[in-house]
């Protein structure tokens, strides 16, 4: 009972405020309807008067009468399904932005347990299957039962016997089909299951195609995908033959509703209970009642898949995020981080975080360090919420992040991740992220004031320039400059950077960091950082070892802690050059 309710609102929810639209539809639909069932009425018409020897000019007439309506009919179905069609994908697209929106807010937690093959085919072909529910069950089933209402009305001013037994076996015909379909929609259920887990391991390999090929792991992957598609097989089988058992009845009804609707028409016009007309004006509505029938079958089929898609969308919309927004804001820039006693853990087994506390004032800077492992990032993404915790607390001008609209954090905290992804479209698209609000001469000066205009200079159409995948694809330190660029127009107070200059060449990490110089000035920033040079605005130094604080303090008194693991590593630097934080260093 659920699952009729939540799909009877999805359909009122969509077709609130298209009132113009659904009268419009309405008009072609209902004619439609009219003229399918008028024109075997006009060419009944015609046998009976041909029969009766009319005069030519008045069987003339009737055949000019029936050519127009065929005319008419079939203009009609043209706007009927191009209206139908529009109107389906409109609200299929706005009901896609509703559920990306809320796949947006979902919490990390809830976001790593799908691959993104099975978040893509969630997001595009399960959601379109609104547009097939919308467009067969509507325009497709509902206008095949009007249009059997219709026949069955004109049948029983002819002959009510004739109508109740065509009626008897529509009921019946469709009682049939929709046992067999719902049995089949639990199978079509798997089988969709099993078709996105096959697509989230498709583009995993795809997306590591290089790392697969230089390591010799073909033949794993082809086993794993092996693996996949005999399991997608195994259950879309089931859900295949379904058609074929649809199939095989609607053969055998299509055999009985011929011999039904002949046998009586025959043996009513031998005893000339009717014309010859009503004996073909019986036999084609019969042959357009088994149409609609067989419609049933096939729209009932594309409904299967349709329904499973959209159950596996409400398993998703089901999805409560675990981060609640408050409705508090800050506007101002003058903002003091402070932490108190955070702990936090991906698992109730496993705590990466043990009790961290520090306080920034605004315009302070800290660069955190630490071995691989030690919670720098998590600690980074709890402080931009990417992440709900249970214990301590994060506070902004003594506001609980937790009391904050989303909004307003976004607007007071960026965070800038090391791996930098961009999005198919121009250069300026990328750095904007689509955000109209700045203006071309904005996205300029920001390039000129960090520095990078000789950079921008190597884009052949400047901000125009469209960035594609493949060989044309950015570099990474080409990436992490449009998000320097991208944090710079955004104007925050609170600046995370992390680890975002580890693996680039030395060229480009001087030209990053030359940005950053201008990106953090006046600025609150946290830097995660492995290397030294990366710290050179610093003005406290934390280290992390385990998901503890094990050192922290001023930089330049750290630096002179010979006792330190801040010291130790600068000695380190200096005898053997620039290096990064690794195991052996932090054994002392």
């Amino acid at each position: 009972m659920r699952k009729k309710k939540y799909f009877g609102s999805f359909l009122f929810k969509y077709l609130k405020g298209q009132k113009k639209s659904i009268l419009l539809l309405a008009v072609f639909f209902i004619g439609n309807i009219v003229l399918q069932i008028l024109l075997p009425q006009v060419l009944s018409y015609f046998i009976d008067s041909a029969v009766s020897g009319k005069a030519l000019g008045y069987i003339g007439m009737i055949v000019l009468i029936y050519m127009a309506t065929i005319v008419l009919n079939m203009a009609g179905g043209v706007c009927e399904s191009y209206f139908a069609q529009s109107f389906s994908w409109k609200i299929t697209n706005s009901f896609r932005k509703d559920v990306m929106t809320h796949f947006l807010k979902i919490d990390m937690e809830h976001h790593e347990k799908w691959t993104s093959g099975e978040m893509i085919t969630r997001l595009d072909e399960d959601v379109e299957g609104l547009f097939n529910y919308f467009y067969m069950l509507i325009f497709k089933l509902v206008g095949s039962t009007l249009l059997m209402v219709g026949i069955l009305t004109a049948l029983a001013v002819k002959n009510l016997s004739i109508a109740a037994a065509m009626l008897a076996f529509s009921i019946a015909s469709v009682w049939i089909f929709k046992a067999i379909q719902d049995y089949g929609t639990k199978l079509y259920i798997r089988s969709s299951a099993a078709s996105s887990k096959f697509n989230g391991i498709m583009k995993e390999r795809i997306d590591n195609i290089v790392e697969i090929r230089t390591n010799s792991a073909e033949k794993y992957s082809l086993h794993i995908l092996n693996q996949a598609m005999k399991e997608w097989f195994k259950e879309s089988l089931p859900a295949g033959m379904m058609y074929s058992k649809l199939w095989s009845a609607s053969t055998a009804l299509d055999a009985v509703v011929t011999v039904l609707s002949l046998g009586i028409a025959v043996l009513l016009w031998d005893k000339g209970l009717i014309t010859l007309g009503t004996v073909y004006l019986i036999h084609t509505y019969s042959g357009l009642v088994f149409d609609r029938l067989q419609d049933f079958r096939n729209y009932l089929s594309s409904l299967q898949s349709s329904k499973a898609g959209l159950i596996r969308v409400k398993e998703m919309l089901d999805i409560e995020s675990s981060i609640a927004e408050g409705d508090l804001e800050t506007e101002s820039r003058d903002i003091t981080l402070a932490v108190r006693s955070l702990s936090f853990g991906y698992s109730e087994d496993n705590e990466v975080l043990h009790g961290i506390s520090f306080e920034l004032k605004p315009g302070e800077r800290l660069g955190i360090m630490g071995e691989t492992g030690c919670g720098k990032t998590t600690l980074a993404k709890l402080l931009a919420r990417l992440y709900e915790f249970k214990q301590g607390e994060i506070l902004l001008n003594g506001i609980s992040i937790k009391e904050l609209t989303g909004e307003s954090l976004r607007h007071s905290i960026a965070y800038c991740t090391q791996e930098v992804q961009f999005l198919h479209g121009t250069l300026r698209d990328n750095i904007t992220l689509y955000n109209d609000d700045f203006s071309d001469s904005e996205i300029h000066a920001a390039i000129k004031q960090m520095g990078l205009t000789e950079w921008l200079a190597k884009f052949p159409e400047g901000l125009d320039t469209y960035l594609e995948m493949g060989e044309h694809n950015l570099s990474a330190g080409e990436a992490q400059l449009i998000s320097i660029i991208r944090l710079f127009l955004k104007d925050p107070a609170i600046v995370i950077l992390d680890e975002i200059s580890s693996r680039l060449d030395y060229v480009t990490e001087q030209r990053i960091l030359s940005a950053i110089d201008v990106l953090t000035e006046n600025r609150t920033v946290i830097a995660i950082a492995h290397k030294i040079s990366a710290l050179r605005w610093i003005d406290s130094i934390m280290i992390l070892k385990d998901g503890r604080i094990v050192e922290y303090g001023r930089k330049e008194v750290l630096e002179k802690d010979k006792k330190g693991r801040f010291y130790s590593l600068c000695r380190t630097m200096e005898s053997n050059g620039e290096v990064g934080i690794n195991e052996e260093t932090w054994v002392s």
